[in-house]
């Protein structure tokens, strides 16, 4: 059956094989030329990316093929290791293969290293969109803490220690929220602050979740569809307000016609922690990406976010970036 599917190989997971591929005798789209590329090879294509740093790096691609086609992603052939954890979703049922079996599927993710291959089969004029997040080796490394006894990657540290195999499970609901939001805010990006930050956190939330949930066998978690809404207005309105002193649970809750209960609550179920440090982690987020940018002091940062002394703010840094602020200017 996978005989009659016309095969595309993407040579490299480094993201900028996947841009030049996609943008090969195409033009640029209306939306933002230096974020999103369409080709008219295809009957219908999109890719947007984001370089979060110089060792990750997210791409979104969503084509529909005029043929049945086979997207091939083979072993890596260069020295410089990379992983890549990949979403595909699709209204219509797609094939993927890692051995000999193809399984159909309307959704997928998988987490591959630098020595597997995988290959994912879609019918023409049936719409799929895969969510690509790509990160070295060592940064993978640190993100994970894998030297910890507690590391969260405890199911899949062969992988990473080898490069070889692949992780496979359904999307999760949750995880299904989270890559909608980060679908809008590179479509639909713009050029503030506050949106460049967005993007940051969603990304590393992403990631986080992503490992988080493929640690356990737990089954997916279904938030009722009024706290899907809920939570993404929260998060909004913490992200518009990072610059501010957090509110508390009372105030934000108060905001939102919920209990401190409530409130508290979704946030455990959605992402895990607490409301003060989903929003410390926004602020930090925000920190790294503007000390990457221009330069600024440490009290002029802390300042800027609400913090009456430089010191907490560094603390609060190094907790979540494991250096102080000053190491990295």
């Amino acid at each position: 059956m996978t005989q009659k599917f016309q095969e595309i190989v993407l040579k490299r997971l480094e993201p900028a094989q996947y841009i030049k591929y996609l943008n090969l005798t195409g033009k640029t789209n209306k939306i933002n030329p230096n974020y999103s590329f369409s080709d008219s090879q295809f009957f219908r294509s999109e890719i947007f990316y984001e370089k979060i740093n110089n060792n990750f790096w997210i791409t979104i691609e969503e084509t529909e093929e005029q043929f049945d086609t086979c997207y091939t992603i083979p072993a890596q052939k260069t020295k410089s290791e990379y992983f890549s954890i990949n979403y595909y979703q699709s209204q219509n049922y797609f094939g993927y293969q890692s051995d000999d079996q193809v399984v159909y599927v309307k959704d997928i993710v998988i987490f591959s290293g630098p020595k597997s291959t995988h290959k994912i089969y879609v019918s023409q004029k049936s719409p799929l969109r895969c969510y690509r997040l790509i990160l070295s080796k060592p940064y993978l490394q640190r993100f994970l803490n894998l030297n910890l006894s507690n590391s969260r990657l405890n199911k899949a540290h062969f992988l990473v220690a080898t490069g070889e195999g692949v992780m496979v499970r359904p999307i999760h609901d949750i995880e299904k929220i989270v890559t909608d939001r980060l679908y809008a805010l590179l479509k639909y990006r713009d050029s503030t602050a506050n949106h460049a930050l967005s993007l940051t956190a969603n990304a590393f939330n992403i990631t986080d979740q992503f490992f988080r949930l493929s640690n356990t066998t737990a089954p997916s978690i279904r938030l009722p569809d009024d706290d899907d809404d809920l939570i993404n207005r929260i998060v909004h309105h913490l992200e518009e307000n990072i610059k501010n002193k957090f509110p508390g649970i009372e105030a934000i809750a108060s905001d939102f016609y919920i209990s401190p209960t409530k409130l508290k609550k979704i946030f455990r179920t959605f992402f895990n922690t607490t409301p003060l440090l989903y929003f410390r982690k926004l602020q930090i987020n925000y920190a790294q990406k503007k000390m990457e940018i221009t330069k600024v002091t440490v009290k002029e940062l802390a300042s800027e976010l609400g913090f009456k002394k430089s010191n907490t703010f560094s603390i609060w840094f190094k907790r979540y970036v494991g250096k102080n602020p000053n190491e990295l200017q």
